[in-house]
């Protein structure tokens, strides 16, 4: 009777994921590398046991050799892909503003412009006693900055109207007239402040720093996946194939090298009876997004 078990319909596990073909991938490797021994060569403390029944060959069987350096590649490219991948999307995230760095940004922008209105409509409320410095002043620059009907209601629109609305009233406020109405009334802490939120908000919405989409980058592993699962299907069957009653060590041989791919469907086969156990509905193939998807 064969030692090694029969794929001879085969259909891989539904709930296979890439993480479970490059694990995979390590594990044969591993085993491959234990039977391999160059003609002559004598057994070597640290390598790796083999079981009995398995001698080691100087080259794997060329229908078994093709097949596994196919999968190799097949499995090495989907994990440089996922790599790859993993890495831009970490360097976008740290490279682009969050969602939260913006409304922060923008809170406090408005934050700023709301108190620097108290201000100026503080100063400009002031009566004409005769005193400098005359409250005119300060009337002149709220009419510059906060003009009727639009008032404060520039800090509600989109971020490039609120923007481009921004800087024309920065601009007003670096001229030599309206400086000497922040410094007279008291008005530079405001000023500095509005000065350090508006540099935020211009980072944090790209206006005046160069922003990064968060989309980029290899997104689409299909390729790759299917490579892989087509190239593990192949070698699975090859390696089955190989398996002969009439060839001694071909079965042991087989068995040896199928074990990590036996252990991982048993694998995938109980969390499938688990997950039944707690949910009555039947169990469908992960969304392609899903797990260690690519």
């Amino acid at each position: 009777m064969s030692e090694s078990p029969m794929f001879s319909t085969m259909v891989l596990p539904p709930e296979l994921v890439a993480d479970d073909v490059i694990g995979l991938r390590d594990q044969m490797s591993a085993r491959i590398a234990a039977v391999l021994r160059p003609k002559g060569g004598k057994r070597k403390e640290g390598d790796a046991p083999l079981p009995k029944g398995v001698e080691p060959v100087a080259a794997l069987p060329p229908h078994i050799d093709r097949p596994w350096k196919r999968f190799d590649a097949a499995a090495t490219e989907l994990q440089g892909f996922r790599g790859l991948r993993a890495s831009t999307q970490a360097d976008q995230r740290h490279a682009a503003p969050s969602e939260a760095e913006r409304s922060a940004a923008n809170t406090g922008s408005d934050d700023r412009w709301r108190a620097l209105e108290q201000w100026n409509a503080g100063a400009a409320g002031l009566s004409d006693d005769g005193e400098p410095p005359s409250p005119s002043e300060a009337r002149w620059l709220y009419g510059q900055l906060f003009p009727a009907p639009e008032g404060l209601r520039f800090i509600t629109r989109r971020p490039r109207i609120q923007w481009a609305a921004m800087v024309q009233r920065m601009k007003t406020l670096e001229e030599e007239r309206a400086q000497a109405v922040i410094e007279q009334f008291g008005g530079t802490r405001h000023y500095q402040q509005l000065v350090a939120s508006h540099a935020r908000f211009g980072e944090a919405y790209g206006f005046t720093t160069v922003v990064l989409a968060r989309e980029g980058g290899p997104t689409d592993g299909r390729p790759q996946w299917s490579a892989a699962r087509d190239a593990l299907r192949s070698l699975i069957q090859k390696i089955e194939n190989h398996a002969d009653p009439d060839i001694p060590g071909s079965e042991t041989l087989a068995a040896f090298l199928l074990a990590p791919y036996v252990e991982m469907v048993d694998d995938l086969a109980r969390s499938r009876r688990k997950a039944s156990a707690k949910k009555p509905e039947a169990i469908s193939a992960p969304p392609f997004e899903a797990g260690g998807t690519p």
